[in-house]
């Protein structure tokens, strides 16, 4: 479901972004800068405030959810993962916001190890991944890191 090619597209992204903000704040300093040297107080404060505003808005908007993305991938990729053999109950229909990635929960019926009763457990689908198409009660077998699902198969 993941490769090690999204993972480095998702980090050339991240690149590029900075490059783009990196730009924008030599170019607001620079601003500044010539503002202190012209002494015009006023253009000095509101330059100041616009690059505490657009770093703010940039890193928030554009920056912090792709590098929650890459670092999801990698734990993915390079983490330490579990297989689970369950059947499908649900998935949400609402987006769920964990750890600064978007998910669908899904609600999977998991049998005891010891021969004690089923139980259901949550596990988290990427949102930007295609919901796959399943019944209640199909079998699966899963491959996750923490809750995040890495790959999901019909048994």
């Amino acid at each position: 479901m993941y490769t090690e090619q999204d993972l480095l597209s998702i980090r050339k992204q991240l690149k590029t972004r900075w490059s783009i903000l990196g730009v924008v704040v030599l170019v607001f300093i620079a601003g500044i800068v010539y503002s202190l040297i012209i002494r015009v107080e006023a253009l000095t404060t509101g330059l100041t405030i616009a690059l505490g505003i657009i770093l703010i808005l940039a890193f928030d908007l554009t920056l912090k959810p792709l590098h929650c993305y890459a670092s999801l991938l990698d734990d993915l990729l390079h983490g330490r993962t579990r297989q689970l053999d369950c059947a499908y109950r649900s998935i949400d229909a609402d987006i769920s916001l964990v750890d600064g990635v978007k998910y669908y929960g899904m609600t999977v019926l998991q049998d005891d190890e010891d021969g004690g009763d089923a139980f259901e457990r949550l596990l988290y689908w990427d949102a930007q991944k295609p919901i796959p198409q399943l019944q209640q009660g199909d079998k699966l077998h899963i491959v996750y890191h923490d809750r995040m699902i890495a790959s999901l198969d019909r048994v």
